[in-house]
């Protein structure tokens, strides 16, 4: 297969954390048309981007049938796998650098970039739109773009882990939580394998948001998942450049594994317990930062 297109890198990635968190299970048949509603996108990019899993043999191929989910999908190939990193992706991660690097001021002009990044329009724009998206940003009302507040200050992130410790620890005490035990036994085996191994900071960060992701869907409270999800689109802009504490990534991951025994004894009380002063502990941690 050649490169895939950003759209294809883009639904290729959703798959893969689909995968990770256990949204799709072992064994299940992944359809193009239920993908394709699944993502809000057209069959030919998601055909596209399970031809290209398939390649790495992260997914399994099934006679005259499609594709399908590994009946063991957290294998280390599945861990190990590294979408490409197109055009879009390059610009968009060039923007977000140069942003925390107060290299580009609050308010900016389209021509500017292009004149500064050499891009397309269309790629360009593709960026400004996703970063708009995700909170980021937000064109002006005459021309141009502005950069919101997000979480690229220490009070920022302070509030952002204090408006979760008021919203994640309830998740867990709604009425419709159903984390089913597989699920929460393949969590178990991610936060052991990291506990255990030198994680880097982008894959400790990435498998710290689906722990806190998996526990926000499994609330059955769709607010409460849009919005942890949300959270971690603005943190994965600023954080998964600064986990460079191995104790404290040791740490986090110990905190997770005694919110899962928790659940897994059925006892959600302490386990939202448990939760809130994880994320207590974090925000502490932030504001030792800020005042370092």
């Amino acid at each position: 297969m050649t490169q895939p297109t950003a759209l294809q890198t883009k639904v290729a990635s959703q798959i893969l954390m689909a995968i990770r968190s256990g949204e799709l299970t072992p064994g299940s048949h992944l359809k193009e048309v239920e993908l394709a509603e699944r993502f809000g996108v057209s069959r030919s990019p998601i055909r596209g981007a399970l031809v290209y899993l398939a390649q790495e043999q992260v997914i399994g191929r099934l006679p005259h049938q499609g594709y399908c989910v590994l009946d063991t999908p957290l294998s280390d190939e599945l861990a190990k796998v590294n979408l490409p990193v197109g055009e879009d992706e390059a610009l968009y991660q060039r923007l977000i650098d140069d942003r925390l690097a107060q290299a580009i001021p609050d308010q900016v002009m389209e021509s500017d970039l292009l004149r500064r990044y050499g891009a397309s329009k269309a790629v360009l724009r593709r960026c400004l739109l996703r970063l708009s998206d995700e909170g980021v940003m937000q064109r002006k009302h005459g021309h141009g773009w502005m950069f919101l507040p997000t979480l690229s200050s220490a009070e920022k992130r302070f509030e952002s882990y204090r408006f979760r410790m008021l919203l994640e620890p309830a998740g867990l005490l709604e009425p419709t939580f159903n984390l089913p035990r597989e699920r929460l036994q393949r969590c178990r085996e991610k936060q052991q394998a990291l506990l255990e191994g030198t994680p880097d900071s982008l894959s400790f960060f990435e498998a710290n948001a689906e722990f806190h992701e998996l526990l926000a869907a499994a609330s059955g409270n769709s607010f409460i998942l849009q919005t942890v999800q949300q959270q971690n689109r603005l943190r994965r802009l600023t954080e998964f450049h600064t986990v460079s504490n191995l104790e404290r990534v040791r740490i986090s991951c110990r905190e997770h594994l005694e919110i899962i025994d928790a659940l897994e004894q059925g006892d959600r009380e302490w386990a939202s317990t448990l939760l809130y002063r994880h994320l207590k502990v974090a925000s502490t941690l932030n504001e030792v930062r800020k005042k370092s």
